[in-house]
């Protein structure tokens, strides 16, 4: 399983709220396609799968705040 964390979001960017989930647990993802939407004080951000395989395991829910290197949710590969 590969855990999927919180990118860096900015220079100036320590934490994020999880507005939406764009995949479901046992959904199939392809490298580089949204995962999330998390807003910052200053934007909304999709944030991609750095992996291709099948979405197991969600760690943070939608209304969380999250801080940068969270793991968010895991990856099993295909």
């Amino acid at each position: 399983m590969i855990d999927v964390k919180l990118p860096q979001l900015g220079d100036s960017v320590e934490k994020a709220l999880v507005t939406s989930w764009l995949k479901q647990v046992g959904d199939h993802v392809e490298q580089d396609e949204p995962l999330l939407e998390v807003t910052t004080d200053k934007v909304t951000i999709e944030v991609p799968s750095e992996y291709t395989g099948t979405l197991r395991e969600i760690l943070v829910q939608e209304g969380e705040h999250v801080g940068l290197e969270t793991v968010l949710c895991r990856i099993e590969n295909d």
